[in-house]
């Protein structure tokens, strides 16, 4: 049962993964603090940030000032190593009617070979991994994860973003610990949306 304040439910902790929620309400410092999210089944779930934390909107880093409660956020969140504290990775806001037209478009589309199917968006993916890279070229990458060693499709659109400071594929190195967004194309084959390796906040 989650802790109450003053009547209320305290915010749970957020658990490790893919999220999704509406903004809430944050705290502390442009640098560091933490923040809250209202899931689809109504439940508070917080999270730490720092200035690696990459936050987006339209593709372009933004601060968390300026969130706006009420929006659709998408968070990769993470644990500090050794510790269960939750610390948001990627902040990504989401433009819903963007997302719904370019599904809708998706789904009306007629299926083409891969070499002439258009990139209506950037999928979002299903599913994230963590792991050390193993190898590396223009169109794949090799984690070894805790479950053995996946390789992945790299898109042309994939994003690298080391530091929280949006980076390039020249700049991933073998033997980086990485996480990475993720999902399945219709073809069942795993590419990589996002690619984020670097620090992450020491939690007090």
């Amino acid at each position: 049962m989650a802790a109450t304040v003053c009547g209320q439910a305290a915010p749970a902790e957020m658990p490790a993964g893919l999220f999704r929620g509406s903004f809430v309400s944050w705290s502390g410092s442009m640098a560091s603090g933490e923040f809250t999210i209202r899931t689809s089944q109504n439940a508070d779930l917080f999270c730490y940030f720092d200035s690696h934390s990459y936050m987006e909107r339209d593709h372009r880093r933004i601060p968390v000032a300026s969130l706006a409660a009420g929006e659709k956020l998408e968070i990769l969140a993470d644990h500090k190593p050794g510790s269960s504290t939750c610390y948001a990775r990627t902040v990504a806001v989401i433009d819903m009617a963007a997302e719904r037209a370019a599904s809708e478009r998706a789904r009306q589309a007629k299926p083409l070979p891969a070499a002439g199917r258009p990139l209506f968006f950037t999928p979002r993916g299903d599913r994230t991994l963590a792991g050390m890279v193993v190898g590396v070229t223009a169109r794949t990458l090799t984690l070894k994860t805790t479950s053995g060693h996946t390789t992945l499709a790299l898109r042309p659109d994939t994003s690298y973003v080391s530091d929280g400071i949006r980076s390039g594929p020249t700049d991933l190195r073998v033997n980086t610990r990485v996480f990475v967004r993720a999902g399945r194309t219709i073809d069942g084959a795993i590419e990589a949306y996002q690619v984020m390796w670097g620090e992450i906040l020491d939690v007090q």
